[in-house]
């Protein structure tokens, strides 16, 4: 390993053995995919059953890489004007040195406002379980100057595993052109904490939307979706605690092949003197076979970090949504979103 590659562990490490280890929410480039994590209330948002599989690999480059794989099911019952979604998620980072697992139930309601808009809104409830493992972590006082590691530090450490229970909301105004999501999560602020005080969970907010512009009339929702021709801008704004984010972009359907480009950061704001608030750039590219959906994208690191030559960042997106039921009893509206529904 390179002597950059071991500085930024070292820093990376100093992060995650701080005093309270305070863990910020996993940020997926397919935001509009892996819809169950963007907003509960997606839950149903399909008008049918759908699974999804998700995985993203973020800096492969790199020992302090990180992992996450989630799998999710949501149904809609349209008697109800509900859906409901259940969630399971498990993230690694670092190497394995803190892990955690959830697994999130959710609700939906459905309300037809006016003949061209409608809103849903949505609750969930998480029960997590964080792990640390004390014995793979580096400390400066462990290398030396060549770059070798020296004995073991005696770093005061706490528990090895935490629990919480997590509380969130959301809502989605859309038409069969715009959509708008608000979501606020971990409204109860849950002590994850590893050594008995408080190190509360900071309420993050999500806020994204898009508009999709039709460019052929045979990409009309109310026919054949197969024939959908169009291009739609999006964007997804993220907020917790001291850090936000900023991903906008656009994609472009060509009747089976979708394909993307988006940029995140907030170019304007710097995170101190010289140091601006660039991360990647993403290519996004995707097929629909009949009812089944996938979808690739790379992240491309813009920020100072690519100097450790970080592998960049691979999501994969696997959708399968269930043929509509042959009897419904009230005619449904379809989110605009990116994910083929």
């Amino acid at each position: 390993m390179s002597t950059v590659k071991k500085i930024i562990l070292v820093i990376i490490c100093f992060i995650y053995v701080s005093s309270e280890l305070i863990a910020q929410d996993i940020q997926f480039s397919q935001f509009y995919a892996n819809v169950l994590y963007l907003n509960p209330a997606f839950a149903g948002s399909s008008h049918r059953t759908r699974v999804i599989g998700h995985q993203r690999l973020q800096w492969p480059g790199l020992d302090a890489k990180y992992i996450t794989s989630s799998f999710s099911i949501d149904h809609y019952f349209n008697k109800a004007n509900s859906g409901i979604g259940l969630m399971v998620m498990k993230d690694i980072q670092g190497s394995n040195i803190i892990s955690s697992n959830e697994i999130t139930l959710q609700y939906s309601y459905e309300l037809i406002l006016t003949s061209k808009l409608a809103f849903r809104a949505g609750a969930q409830g998480t029960y997590a379980s964080r792990f640390v493992n004390y014995s793979n972590l580096k400390f400066p006082d462990q290398y030396t100057v060549n770059g070798s590691t020296g004995q073991s530090s005696q770093e005061p450490f706490g528990n090895s595993k935490v629990n919480y229970f997590d509380v969130s909301l959301g809502g989605i105004l859309y038409s069969n052109q715009f959509w708008a999501s608000l979501s606020v999560y971990h409204l109860n602020t849950p002590n994850q904490s590893f050594y008995g005080d408080v190190s509360s969970l900071p309420i993050k907010t999500t806020f994204s939307g898009g508009y999709k512009f039709y460019l052929s009339t045979r990409g009309d929702l109310s026919k054949n979706l197969d024939d959908e021709i169009s291009v739609t801008p999006t964007f997804n704004y993220k907020a917790q605690g001291k850090s936000d984010q900023f991903d906008f972009g656009l994609y472009g359907m060509y009747h089976h092949l979708m394909v993307g480009m988006w940029y995140r950061g907030i170019p304007i704001k710097h995170y101190s003197k010289g140091l601006q608030n660039n991360e990647s750039v993403v290519s996004l590219i995707g097929f629909k076979i009949k009812s089944l959906r996938l979808s690739y994208s790379y992240d491309f690191t813009v920020s100072k970090l690519n100097i450790g030559r970080t592998g960049g960042s691979h999501e994969i997106n696997i959708t399968y949504v269930f043929n509509r039921p042959t009897k419904r009893t009230k005619p449904t509206k379809k989110i605009p979103c990116p994910d083929f529904k």
